[in-house]
């Protein structure tokens, strides 16, 4: 857990803060509508019992969709009841999630829900002026229901594992955001169709609410399939040569803290790190091993074979539709702010960031990794080698960036393999693995 205490001021508070709204809504907890509410109830354990997994933690679901009509039709106290009692049957008894956690997702849609009424409710005001008055509260309260319940979310991942609470919420709800406003959308629309026909209403919304939800799912399996299909990429590496994988692993952890420090958003640090993981991926021709393993120094035609390796990379990621930015990104890696670099001779700004960025990363490592002509450098030989070239071989602000972190305390070593065991990798690769 990255902060215990701050965790546990925060847990109580919500915790503390949903039982006072339940005490305080039950006195005027409206009237009890059986039809609707079993409606409501059937519904909200179905969208319950399809949770997606988000990419930096927590799970997501279409709930928005049956909760903001209810929230309208039966109140908050009444929606929070039939919410807690969803989150009990499917996350406590049948998927088996640990007790503090569903405890913290009821506090947590209570107090969603009690917020996404009041807004609705001061909204309110003039509602009967016509239908954009009406709706206006509506669409109000669905995004309230949205942002507080997001913010919940992404506080409790960044207290416990996340990098930072804004930084989860880019990387959790950023992506998927035209999903998560369209259940809102659809839950307006069920609450304002209720309005207009009664209780026909969730049965007409039914083949929407189904949809959106299978649509949302399959989205984010594709983002999650994303991820998994480059880190396999960066595994094909290991049958050619262990070290470059294991390379490519550290410097895009390398890659996502530096990336971090310089305030990138998330969306281009995910970008970046696709691209640091099969950054090597042009040296997997035969051609490169011979070079890559050589003690001595390199031929003209060889520095012309291993330059090529970033061009040939970049090609193959490229033909992946969803990583082609990432795939400019390993074209010029090797590129420097002085035009001496490779492929294309680029200078300074022309280099893009995420390329300078890994430029930095894969250089760190391979000065502080053993080679076959070489032992590691410590980190401050390579922190000096780096300043060294800062403006000339290396971006000045990339440069400045991993010193400041490494000074800080912030961009620790990520250890590597000796030579040693890199030679029992290559001579045992699978087994070494085991």
């Amino acid at each position: 857990m990255r902060h215990p205490r701050r965790f546990i001021i925060f847990y109580t508070a919500v915790l503390l803060a949903a039982a006072f709204l339940l005490l305080h809504g039950f006195a005027a907890r409206g009237h009890f509508q059986p039809l609707p509410m079993a409606v409501a109830f059937a519904l909200l354990l179905f969208a319950e019992a399809g949770p997606v997994q988000l990419p930096s933690g927590g799970i997501a679901t279409a709930s928005a969709v049956i909760a903001l009509p209810a929230l309208i039709l039966f109140g908050p106290f009444l929606t929070a009841s039939l919410d807690i009692v969803c989150l009990a049957l499917v996350q406590g008894l049948w998927l088996r999630r640990p007790f503090k956690r569903v405890v913290f997702n009821a506090a947590a849609f209570t107090v969603t829900n009690f917020a996404a009424w009041q807004t609705w409710h001061a909204a309110s005001i003039g509602a009967d002026r016509g239908f954009a008055f009406e709706l206006l509260p509506i669409v109000g309260a669905g995004l309230t229901l949205f942002a507080v319940n997001s913010l919940l979310v992404s506080a409790v991942i960044a207290l416990t594992e996340g990098p930072g609470l804004v930084r989860v919420w880019e990387r959790n709800f950023q992506h998927s955001l035209p999903h998560h406003l369209s259940f809102v959308a659809l839950g307006v629309l069920v609450a304002v169709t209720y309005r207009a026909v009664g209780a026909w209403a969730l049965a007409l919304c039914g083949p929407p609410f189904l949809v959106a939800r299978h649509s949302f799912r399959l989205y984010m399996e594709i983002r999650a399939d994303l991820k998994d299909f480059v880190r396999a990429l960066s595994e094909v590496l290991e049958e050619v040569d262990p070290y470059t994988r294991h390379h490519s692993v550290r410097v895009s952890q390398y890659a996502v803290r530096l990336a971090r420090g310089m305030g990138v958003m998330e969306r281009e640090i995910e970008e970046i790190e696709y691209a640091a993981l099969v950054h090597d991926l042009g040296k997997i021709g035969p051609q490169h091993q011979h070079i890559l393993q050589k003690p001595g120094s390199l031929s003209q035609e060889e520095q012309r074979t291993l330059r090529s390796h970033p061009a040939a990379g970049a090609e193959i990621v490229a033909k992946v539709r969803a990583l082609r930015r990432s795939s400019e990104i390993v074209r010029s890696h090797h590129e420097r702010p002085d035009g001496q670099g490779y492929p294309f001779g680029l200078r300074a700004a022309d280099v893009p960031l995420g390329a300078r960025i890994l430029n930095v990363s894969d250089a760190f490592d391979a000065m502080t990794s053993d080679r076959p002509y070489r032992r590691a450098l410590s980190p401050d030989a390579a922190i000096q080698e780096l300043s060294r070239g800062a403006g000339t071989q290396f971006d000045a602000e990339v440069a400045a960036c991993l010193v400041r972190l490494y000074r800080g305390g912030q961009f620790a070593l990520i250890p590597s393999p000796s030579s040693e065991d890199l030679l029992q990798l290559r001579l045992s690769p699978r087994r070494a693995r085991g």
